[in-house]
C-alpha cells in the first residue's frame, strides 16, 4: 500500500518541480529582457546626457541626434491622442508656437507614441494636428514595436538638450512650457 501511494505521489512531485523550474527560467528570461531594454533606454531626465538615438521620420528622412552635437535640440514626446485638439488643450498649437519662436536658434524633433490599429489611424491624427516640425513615429500596434525606448512616463514631454549634450530642461504636461521657454530665451 505504501508503494502504491508513493507511485501516485511521485509524478505529482516531479510535476511541481518542473513547474517551479519553468517559472524560474521564465523569470530569468524576463529579467534579461528588462536589462536589455534598460541598456538601450534613452535617459531624458534633467541633467542626464542621453545616448544618441536615430530613427526614420514620418516624412521619410533619417534623424540622428548625434548630428546635433554642439547644437541645442528640443525633443517633444507625446501620445498620438494629443495631436487632436480637445476642448481644454491644443498641444499642436502650444508646440508650434514654441517652434515658431525658436526655430532659428534650436533644432526640433517630435516623437509620436501610443497604440494605433493601423497606419491610416496614425495619418488621421497627424493630418489633424499640423505639427510644424519633423516627427518620429514611435507608435506601436499588434505588428509594430516602438523604435525608441526612453524613461519618460508622462505626455506631452518637453526636453531641451544643450550643445554639450546635457538635458537642461525637462517638463511634462500640457501648458507646462514655462521652464523650457525660459531656457530657450537664454540661448544666443
Amino acid at each position: 500500500m505504501k508503494y502504491f501511494l508513493l507511485l501516485l505521489i511521485f509524478p505529482i512531485m516531479i510535476s511541481c518541480e518542473n513547474k517551479k523550474a519553468q517559472e524560474e527560467k521564465d523569470l530569468k528570461e524576463l529579467q534579461a529582457m528588462a536589462l536589455e531594454m534598460k541598456k538601450n533606454e534613452i535617459d531624458f531626465s534633467l541633467n542626464a546626457v542621453p545616448k544618441y538615438f536615430s530613427a526614420k521620420t514620418i516624412k521619410g528622412s533619417s534623424f540622428n541626434s548625434e548630428d546635433y552635437k554642439g547644437k541645442n535640440l528640443v525633443v517633444f514626446v507625446y501620445d498620438k491622442s494629443y495631436l487632436k485638439k480637445s476642448d481644454s488643450y491644443d498641444m499642436a498649437e502650444e508646440l508650434n508656437e514654441i517652434y515658431d519662436l525658436y526655430k532659428d536658434k534650436v533644432q526640433f524633433i517630435g516623437i509620436v507614441e501610443g497604440f494605433v490599429d493601423n497606419d491610416a489611424e496614425l495619418q488621421d491624427y497627424l493630418k489633424s494636428s499640423k505639427i510644424a516640425f519633423d516627427q518620429i513615429d514611435n507608435t506601436i500596434s499588434t505588428d509594430k514595436e516602438e523604435k525608441l525606448h526612453h524613461n519618460l512616463v508622462c505626455s506631452p514631454a518637453k526636453i531641451l538638450i544643450d550643445e554639450k549634450g546635457k538635458v537642461t530642461a525637462a517638463s511634462c504636461g500640457g501648458g507646462s512650457s514655462f521652464h523650457l521657454v525660459e531656457k530657450l530665451k537664454d540661448i544666443k
